[in-house]
């Protein structure tokens, strides 16, 4: 059960997050909430007011969440609108994630302070938002462990931060540890360490048992499971994540690329030829990426 519930929330965060990024769509969580806990249509202008905005950046925002299908227009011819169907779930979702209790004190401090702040919130969805990409990233690694430096390129923050957020999955004392942290020498850290005589060591994330089993029931993993072109591309560049093989692939296109011109110079004969090949080579590698992502 506690596992369903885990996989529960990581399904509907990212659900959630499809349609709504955290990072930089608060406005449109702030005007999501304040249609759930006002439950009745609203303009622009009661929106503007109540959240304390410009019109301008409201209808913005309304404008997008009318694109994805969030809301509707009540009439055609008036900016006042109400969720469709699909906001109504994405409420209910909300609530799996977050928990009734949550929901429960963001509607009192409503009552108390007149509004509901996304803020109040994003505190609790985007911990749940990383611990997905860390558990994606580690599951499809070789190893099934990776750096906190890695990781925390993956999901694109701090690695003060990401710890912090993973902690509550790390202690041996928690219910749902899904992570172990250990701490060991990489290879240059071993190299480093020989010639200044140090013993630095780097903080690596390690999925429990509990944390493999999470990452099974993940959609991703049936759909890399069935994909031979993604499974390849995931065992050569040992991650799924998007932003590590493109970091990955422009590392590679700067080594290789540099080799090509050098050798170019060297053996102005096999220019062409070499020219050829590089432009073969990235196509193949381009059409395979664009076939796995698509």
């Amino acid at each position: 059960m506690l596992l369903d519930a885990i996989q529960l929330k990581l399904e509907k965060l990212r659900e959630f997050d499809s349609l709504i990024d955290f990072s930089r769509s608060r406005l449109q969580l702030d005007i999501i909430l304040q249609f759930a806990t006002t439950q009745k249509p609203l303009s622009a202008s009661d929106i503007a007011k109540e959240l304390g905005q410009r019109k301008k950046p409201i209808l913005d925002a309304l404008r997008k969440l009318e694109l994805k299908g969030i809301i509707k227009r009540i009439n055609p011819h008036e900016n006042v609108y109400e969720l469709t169907e699909l906001g109504k779930s994405l409420i209910d979702d909300l609530v799996s994630v977050i928990g009734s209790g949550n929901i429960r004190e963001a509607l009192y401090n409503r009552r108390r302070y007149g509004k509901v702040k996304a803020r109040d919130l994003l505190k609790i969805l985007i911990p749940v938002n990383y611990l997905y990409d860390v558990i994606v990233a580690l599951g499809t690694s070789r190893t099934r462990q990776l750096p906190l430096s890695m990781l925390s390129k993956i999901a694109g923050i701090s690695e003060q931060r990401l710890a912090m957020y993973l902690e509550p999955y790390v202690s041996p004392k928690s219910d749902i540890r899904l992570l172990r942290k250990i701490h060991k020498e990489t290879p240059l850290l071993k190299i480093r360490n020989f010639l200044l005589g140090t013993r630095k060591t780097a903080t690596f994330y390690i999925l429990t048992s509990l944390g493999m089993e999470t990452f099974y029931r993940l959609p991703i993993y049936t759909k890399i499971k069935n994909n031979p072109i993604l499974k390849v591309i995931t065992q050569l560049f040992n991650s799924y994540s998007p932003k590590l093989i493109l970091h990955k692939v422009s590392l590679m296109s700067v080594i290789l690329g540099s080799m090509v011109v050098s050798l170019s110079l060297l053996f102005p004969g096999i220019s062409t030829i070499m020219a050829i090949c590089w432009s073969i080579l990235w196509m193949l590698l381009g059409t395979l990426l664009l076939i796995a992502y698509r």
